[in-house]
Order: structure tokens, then C-alpha cells, then sequence
């Protein structure tokens, strides 16, 4: 009879080494995402941080709203390694958009709560996507998009104006 204790078990996991690994690089949107369950991100991205991961806000949310989406993140306690907004200029799709900075930043895991997002992102690059499930919104989570949906109306009305419709 063999000791049991002395036998490794072929499905345990071995010891930990003493390798430096590169921290890992994630990404999470925000409408929808974050601000879909914001204590459970802000717990999540501070164990991150505090493991010396790095931490992308990655929004296709315009450049132009950055100071209201920053007030949006410190009002949640969001950390961040950096936020990454869409150019106000962007020619293509958000898909189009956060699959370029999945690849511009190296991305190992985005979290999203758009099915079209994390379908490019996962068939256009070597990222892992992850897909929010839909939670119940939160009133917090209304007041955020009542106030994008308000910024993007301001942004067409201005665009048609500017083009003489």
C-alpha cells in the first residue's frame, strides 16, 4: 500500500514558482459594463492593480466627453492604468475601434457587455473577450446613459446644423 500523501495527484496544481511573470493587461468598458455593477468592478480592478496588472477604462465613448467620463470614474472609486476614449474623428465602428487598441495595447482580456464587440475582438485578435452578462441596471446606471444619450444628440444636432440639414 502506497502513501497517499507522498503520490502526486495528477490533477493538483503544481507549487508556485518564484518566475516574474509581465503583469497582464485588461481591458473594461464602461456603459453597460462597469456601469452596470460598479462595487464589483471597483473591487475587481483594485485587485488588479494592487497584483501589479495593468488596467484600461476602454470606452467608445467620443474623446470629447473625457472630463464627464473621468468625473463618472473617480465618482465611482474607478482606478485605472489609463483611459482609452474614441477619437471624435473615428471613421469606422466601436467594434473597428476597440479591436485597434486591443492590438495597440497589447490587451490579454477585455470585458464588454456588447455581443458584436467581443465577437470582433475575439476573432480579429489574440485577446480574450469576455462578455458582461446583463445585470438590472441600477439608477446610476440610467442617469449615465440618460446623460451619453443627451451628449450624442447634442453631437448630431451640431453635425446637422454644420451640414445644413
Amino acid at each position: 500500500m502506497s502513501d497517499e500523501k507522498s503520490q502526486p495527484h495528477k490533477n493538483k496544481i503544481p507549487p508556485k514558482t518564484s518566475m516574474a511573470l509581465e503583469p497582464l493587461r485588461f481591458g473594461i468598458d464602461i456603459d453597460g459594463t462597469i456601469s452596470q455593477a460598479p462595487r464589483h468592478f471597483k473591487r475587481l480592478i483594485d485587485a488588479l492593480l494592487e497584483r501589479g496588472n495593468e488596467v484600461y477604462i476602454v470606452t467608445g465613448r467620443f474623446e470629447d466627453t473625457r472630463r464627464m467620463t473621468k468625473d463618472l470614474l473617480d465618482s465611482l472609486s474607478i482606478r485605472y492604468t489609463q483611459v482609452i476614449m474614441r477619437p471624435v474623428d473615428w471613421p469606422s465602428t466601436v467594434p473597428d475601434y476597440k479591436v485597434q487598441v486591443m492590438q495597440e495595447k497589447d490587451i490579454h482580456l477585455m470585458i464588454d457587455d456588447d455581443d458584436e464587440i467581443c465577437w470582433a475582438i475575439q476573432t480579429q485578435t489574440k485577446t480574450l473577450a469576455a462578455h458582461m452578462l446583463p445585470i438590472p441596471e441600477t439608477s446610476e446606471a440610467h442617469a449615465v446613459k440618460a446623460r451619453l444619450h443627451r451628449k450624442e444628440r447634442q453631437r448630431s444636432y451640431r453635425a446637422a446644423k454644420r451640414e445644413g440639414r
